[in-house]
């Protein structure tokens, strides 16, 4: 048993990006909500073989942006969750805050 292996509460790198969509010819703008350590946890129990839409519990430290306000993503939010080399695409369903200074989002996989 290797002594050396550390077990992270946030073993994993993301961002959360609100997506403006533009007007007519503009195109969308993309706005950084957050970068840093995320922890993911699948909701949606696997069915075979067949990929399907699936729902995550993603994990964030609770953290203030530059002007003082809590880090707390919206509905619609975009996330990707680099999960030991592969990418995760979600979308932002909801997300609360804790009391336990973390900010638990749930989130939809709708791309495999």
């Amino acid at each position: 048993m290797n002594s050396d292996l550390e077990i992270l509460e946030y073993p994993y790198w993301g961002t959360i990006w609100h997506v403006t969509q533009g007007e007519g010819r503009e195109p969308d703008t993309r706005t950084l909500v957050y970068e840093g350590v995320m922890d993911e946890h699948q909701t949606t129990a696997e069915e075979g073989r067949t990929l399907q839409t699936a729902s995550y519990i993603i994990s964030i430290p609770l953290t203030r942006c530059p002007r003082g306000c809590y880090v707390v993503p919206r509905k619609g939010d975009k996330i990707e969750l680099n999960r030991c080399g592969e990418m995760i695409d979600l979308e932002v369903d909801n997300a609360e805050p804790s009391q336990l200074d973390g900010v638990s989002i749930y989130a939809t996989r709708k791309s495999w």
